[in-house]
């Protein structure tokens, strides 16, 4: 069992917004208005997520700094070469354990929804700011929080529907990479 402590985490953060169900994380849906969950490993039972909001002022820079880099590049999309939004996940493999890496696959069809769309016929790229969670996350996971403008390269802009947080774990030693990481979608 990976990381209980993360998937309790954004089950329980699912919860408290009316989230039903879950689907892994690179499986493309289409948009909506209800919030989504999706986590990247299963786990039937997991200690509760602590809620004294620790972490941050212990952890180490190098980490925070990996979770926004990869956050950066998980919510980067250019729809016009992306199949889908699991192409910008491939794209951050790098930055994961080979075993982490491995569990990213791309869904055999494409991105849809209206603001794909219409971002691939403006010929426009996501341009996401990154911002690091300080609360409500456990100790050993760094938690950052998405969100995007899509640019086209005459300068035209507009803000994407959506705001993704990422709960990234890492290895114990440098240089990090990803353990393991969840994410939800709104």
């Amino acid at each position: 069992m990976k990381h209980p402590k993360i998937l309790t985490l954004t089950l329980a953060a699912g919860l408290v917004t009316g989230v039903a169900g879950c689907t892994p994380a690179s499986t493309e849906t289409e948009p909506s208005s209800a919030p989504t969950v999706a986590p990247t490993m299963a786990s039937p039972t997991a200690p509760a997520p602590s809620s004294t909001g620790q972490g941050m002022a212990t952890e180490d820079p190098a980490k925070v700094e990996l979770a926004k880099q990869t956050a950066t590049i998980m919510t980067t999309w250019n729809p016009t070469k992306d199949f889908n939004r699991t192409a910008a996940e491939l794209r951050a493999r790098p930055l994961m354990t080979p075993e982490r890496a491995k569990e990213v696959i791309a869904p055999e069809r494409p991105a849809t929804g209206v603001e794909w769309l219409t971002a691939a016929e403006k010929k426009a790229t996501s341009k996401p700011t990154v911002k690091l969670m300080t609360e409500h996350h456990e100790q050993d996971t760094i938690a950052v929080t998405a969100t995007w403008q899509w640019v086209t390269k005459g300068g035209d802009s507009w803000a994407g529907e959506g705001k993704q947080t990422f709960f990234f774990t890492f290895t114990d030693t440098e240089p990090y990479k990803i353990r393991d990481y969840v994410s939800s979608v709104r």
